[in-house]
């Protein structure tokens, strides 16, 4: 609830109340885009890339990231690893159930997006993804693995 009330809801209510202007629904798309990529993915890969700095950041982080998604109530997923990958396939997911219910189903690609800017071009952990619920995927395939 803490997620849905402080992070997605007023990101889908300024979208919302931005396209009640009079500005076309592309320019609201791409200054929504502008605001995800550019403030919260980029602040959100620094902190990340901040973090590489510390001695078995991937096992740490790993274990840490996993943990999280098995107890977590924002998305419902599955997971497997080994020692130099981890993968969670996704196929339930609050932030992409929130944009559809609220009638905004295009914003969720900015939020699939903020997590490729967040993971890439890390020096630690690589990330690939090639589908996701946002993006009309049946599932949000991620995958890590050790650099």
């Amino acid at each position: 609830m803490k997620t849905l009330i402080q992070t997605i809801l007023p990101r889908i209510a300024l979208y919302k109340v931005l396209l009640n202007e009079e500005f076309s629904k592309e320019d609201v798309y791409q200054y929504m885009r502008k605001y995800m990529i550019d403030k919260i993915a980029a602040k959100k890969h620094a902190s990340t890339a901040k973090m590489e700095l510390v001695p078995g950041f991937y096992k740490i982080y790993s274990f840490i990231f996993l943990k999280i998604m098995r107890t977590t109530d924002l998305q419902e997923n599955t997971q497997s690893y080994g020692k130099d990958h981890y993968d969670v396939t996704i196929t339930k997911c609050l932030w992409h159930t929130a944009c559809k219910e609220n009638g905004c189903e295009e914003l969720c690609h900015l939020f699939c997006d903020v997590d490729d800017v967040t993971y890439g071009c890390l020096k630690k952990i690589g990330f690939t993804r090639t589908k996701t619920l946002g993006y009309g995927g049946d599932c949000c395939n991620f995958h890590f693995f050790k650099k």
